[in-house]
């Protein structure tokens, strides 16, 4: 489906993105200076806000896809297939980079290894939760997402997965009849909630976090094939939604679910066809997002490797020799993010 891989190449932008951010603070932290203009930084250097447009993003497709399914009634054979594929979807990779982390970490404490923010943050006791996928659900501790930071939204993610057939079922008339209601239901929710608690990673700002931007894409799904949707696909429709998402970046200082809000017209913008559509669809972006999930997911621990390859303090010496560290760094993490993704995500996930 051309909408499909419009979405896609948003998916991959954004992963890229997160993967810069926490490149450029873990950079920063081991001495290197990175101080760029602050809409430089807003509009390419804060990873949250992607994380947000990655819960949108999924709610938006999973509704697209499967909102039949549990339209009328929801079976235990449907409920167990849909999750069999989400969790194949998201799984394998999780688990084998979890392993690795593991791996790594136990081959540390062998050699006596010296890191960056030491091996006791790795704690034994919040592995069970990492390999459930409920260690940010907050009732199993307050483990910040030690073993592999990014899979703090996994954990979300997969909670998702699991009220997803009970939300479309309970839904399913509104977002038929009455989109509008539905939406700024959902909206005014999520405003609420973001009022009551700063966006966080676990627990109750984490769960309320991707719980209110999933189901603001499921809502979004609602639109699709009307007239809203429709002009949204129209040249001045799609550049006023990217635009809107833009702004919104430049002028917040902070991730919240005003950057959800504002991504939700640019999801239904995509799935036409437009200039914004081909920005988003074209060969080298939809590559990315293909492997996005594996950039996302294994970027702390590929860029982990790179910075025991390549010289942090060499790169430091002068501007040729940041370009070329930073090149390799990111040349790394995407070899290795492409590697695992045709040996475990995709192979896993069909």
């Amino acid at each position: 489906m051309k909408e499909i891989r419009a979405l896609t190449g948003l998916r991959g932008i954004a992963a890229l993105v997160v993967f810069f951010a926490h490149t450029r603070d873990t950079l920063q932290a081991r001495g290197l200076s990175l101080d760029v203009n602050i809409l430089v930084e807003r509009l390419f250097l804060m990873g949250g806000r992607q994380v947000d447009i990655f819960f949108v993003l999924s709610g938006f497709v999973l509704a697209l896809i499967y909102k039949d399914w549990f339209a009328t009634s929801l079976t235990k054979a449907a409920y167990g297939q849909f999750l069999k594929r989400r969790f194949a979807r998201i799984y394998p990779l999780h688990a084998f980079m979890l392993i690795f982390v593991i791996a790594l970490v136990a081959t540390a404490h062998v050699l006596h290894a010296r890191t960056m923010n030491g091996l006791e943050r790795f704690s034994l006791s919040s592995l069970p939760a990492y390999f459930t996928l409920t260690q940010a659900w907050g009732f199993l501790g307050d483990d910040q997402g030690q073993w592999n930071p990014p899979s703090w939204s996994v954990s979300i993610e997969a909670l998702a997965y699991l009220i997803f057939p009970f939300y479309i079922l309970l839904t399913a008339k509104f977002a038929k009849s009455r989109p509008w209601t539905l939406f700024t239901a959902v909206a005014c929710g999520g405003f609420l909630l973001n009022a009551m608690t700063h966006w966080g990673l676990t627990g109750f700002p984490g769960i309320a976090r991707g719980l209110s931007e999933f189901t603001l894409g499921c809502a979004t799904a609602s639109f699709y094939g009307t007239p809203v949707a429709n002009w949204l696909q129209g040249r001045r429709g799609s550049v006023l939604a990217f635009a809107g998402l833009v702004i919104c970046f430049a002028l917040t200082p902070d991730t919240g679910f005003a950057v959800g809000f504002f991504a939700a017209p640019l999801l239904l913008s995509l799935c036409g066809d437009n200039a914004v559509v081909k920005l988003f669809s074209n060969t080298p972006v939809f590559f990315l997002g293909e492997i996005s999930y594996s950039i996302y997911l294994g970027h702390f621990l590929f860029s982990t490797v790179s910075y025991r390859l390549i010289s942090v303090t060499w790169m430091q010496t002068g501007i040729l020799q940041f370009s070329i560290g930073a090149c390799f760094i990111t040349i790394f993490v995407l070899a290795a993010a492409t590697a695992t993704y045709y040996t475990i995500e995709r192979p896993g996930r069909d």
